[in-house]
């Protein structure tokens, strides 16, 4: 499997197995349009964690560009606060996860969290998050959106800002075609890929709209890629 369409499995998952076939109606009828699983989802995530609407969904989607990371990489990749909240909601439906390991992305795709707050561990995790960042520029093509990744679970000051880093990408590719970045593996003669613009899915007025809900109170590697996973904080 390529770059390019893991990318596209990625991108084209909509959360599907984590409703239940009994359920299936009032989730189309309460979330309208296209996409109901997964706003589905980033509206429960928008209520236990008290976030608007909006920012769980761009959360929920840039999710998606963590875990690709994660697999491409032959680090252990650092999720942000946001989407460390969105990884772990998802391995919470612990069949639909596994289900997404094996079909979606094709491998085990392990969380190992910090089990005591050191200054060496958190420095381990402040390098892999640098890494990460780094790593979503080379892959994408645009800056990681600051609303999403520019919120780690430690201390800001430790973070690098990549804008001004000139370090290469400390790694020895792995995956087909990882030298060149995803971005320049789509055309602009294939169609518009906002995952690749400033502003993404989301950039506009009402570009990917309200889902019509209140928020209220409320891994090892393997074959092909370095698929892993570094949880930088305490949960």
């Amino acid at each position: 499997m390529t770059k390019k369409e893991l990318w596209f499995k990625l991108k084209n998952y909509h959360f599907e197995d984590i409703v239940p076939p009994s359920l299936w109606e009032h989730i189309t009828a309460t979330f309208q349009g296209t996409d109901a699983s997964t706003k589905a989802f980033a509206d429960k995530i928008a209520k236990k964690h008290k976030l608007d609407n909006m920012t769980a969904l761009k959360a929920v989607y840039e999710y998606k560009k963590f875990v690709f990371l994660g697999i491409i990489a032959d680090f252990y990749v650092t999720p942000s606060k946001l989407i460390d909240i969105v990884w772990h909601e998802h391995i919470l439906f612990s069949k639909a996860y596994r289900e997404f390991c094996n079909s979606i992305i094709e491998t085990d795709f392990d969380h190992y969290p910090q089990l005591i707050a050191i200054e060496e561990q958190t420095e381990i995790y402040v390098s892999q998050y640098n890494k990460t960042l780094e790593l979503y520029e080379h892959e994408f093509g645009i800056k990681p959106i600051t609303e999403i990744w520019g919120y780690p679970k430690y201390d800001n000051g430790q973070l690098e800002n990549p804008a001004q880093t000139d370090k290469a990408i400390s790694r020895i590719p792995r995956y087909d075609n990882a030298v060149g970045g995803l971005s320049h593996s789509f055309s602009t003669d294939e169609g518009s890929y906002p995952e690749f613009e400033t502003g993404g899915e989301f950039g506009g007025g009402g570009a990917s709209g309200d889902y019509g809900t209140d928020s209220g109170d409320g891994g090892d590697s393997s074959d092909g890629g370095g698929c892993s996973g570094g949880c930088g904080g305490g949960d």
